[in-house]
């Protein structure tokens, strides 16, 4: 049976370490009372509870079931005193989703660049098929072959006539409901200005979540979103810090806790001719998570889009990745 959702809120908010609402993704979060957090108990949130699957997963220990499991084993009562608990009604309901009341303004900004047109719609661009900037964006599209490519998303955008991102490849960021939160927009034109420019106010969230499915055993994580397009449960995170030591904001680890019981596997750019790269798959590793190493074979390809577009592929099996992924010592030495 699903217990009442009030009931489950206030069990989390008495067993989880500083429990908190997190109003992004609807879902709960706090210090695991099994693991204790592997000795950072006051300092990580690696527990979450996800309403909408009706699960409790911890990120550190592993521990993952359904919220009657995970209420028996932390209390450890039997099925017939739990019955009693709920069917008594003693317990408190915490009003987390009540609004918090702010006098900061609203600001509204828009999901998208003004007056955005979808590459990906035949439609919109004949309307457009004399513009020169929407033709080298569609050229731009289809020599990388992010049109046809696997793992593509539903739209890229071009706007022709905003202010910041004027003239430059618009990939958006779409939560599991696949409602943009986010966007970058990439350089099309060889002048000063960045070749990566982001959304302001917003967190740049997972690149592709939208598209993961639990048909893969397995999330392969990127670096940039037009690799991420040529990999089947392939996302993307919008750059790595190979000097910290946290890889995911604590915003994308809350994201990735409703696929809590799928392999992570990092595939960086190449190894071999990347230094940043290569120091990150170094810490990576040494923190036991999965890595996928570049061939020496493949050493002069910097990326997998690079690699696709000399091919002339559309998708990398995920058997190759998988073949060529190590963790721990075993990865460590590799790179070696």
């Amino acid at each position: 049976m699903k217990l009442p959702d009030t009931y489950v809120v206030h069990k989390f908010y008495q067993h989880a370490g500083y429990p908190r609402y997190k109003r992004a993704n609807s879902t709960y979060e706090g210090g695991c009372p099994t693991c204790r957090e592997g000795k950072s108990w006051g300092r990580k949130r690696r527990l979450y509870y996800i309403p909408a699957k009706d699960v409790v997963c911890c990120h550190n220990c592993g521990w993952y079931g359904s919220t009657v499991k995970w209420i028996l084993h932390i209390e450890n009562i039997t099925y017939e005193e739990l019955m009693n608990q709920v069917n008594r009604d003693e317990y408190q309901i915490i009003d987390i989703m009540a609004p918090v009341k702010s006098n900061i303004p609203a600001v509204n900004i828009q999901s998208l660049p003004h007056d955005s047109i979808n590459l990906f719609n035949d439609n919109q661009v004949n309307y457009y098929k004399a513009n020169q900037m929407v033709l080298k964006a569609v050229d731009y599209i289809q020599s990388r072959r992010l049109n046809t490519a696997c793992n593509r998303p539903d739209a890229l955008y071009l706007s022709l006539t905003d202010k910041i991102h004027k003239n430059r490849l618009c990939i958006p960021t779409h939560n599991r409901q696949s409602k943009v939160i986010h966007y970058q927009t990439r350089r099309l034109l060889s002048d000063d200005t960045p070749k990566y420019l982001s959304k302001i106010n917003s967190d740049k969230g997972i690149f592709g979540l939208n598209l993961v499915t639990d048909l893969h055993h397995t999330i392969y994580i990127l670096e940039g979103p037009l690799d991420s397009f040529f990999i089947e449960n392939g996302i993307a995170i919008a750059g790595i810090q190979e000097n910290s030591n946290e890889s995911l904001t604590t915003n994308q680890q809350s994201m990735l806790q409703e696929f809590c019981f799928l392999k992570k596997t990092w595939v960086l750019d190449n190894q071999r001719n990347d230094q940043a790269s290569m120091l990150k798959s170094r810490k990576l590793a040494a923190q036991n998570h999965n890595i996928f190493i570049w061939p020496s074979e493949l050493s002069r390809f910097k990326d997998i889009n690079e690699m696709c577009m000399f091919y002339k592929l559309d998708c990398i099996s995920t058997d190759f990745i998988d073949k060529n992924t190590f963790t721990g010592t075993q990865a460590l030495l590799k790179l070696s």
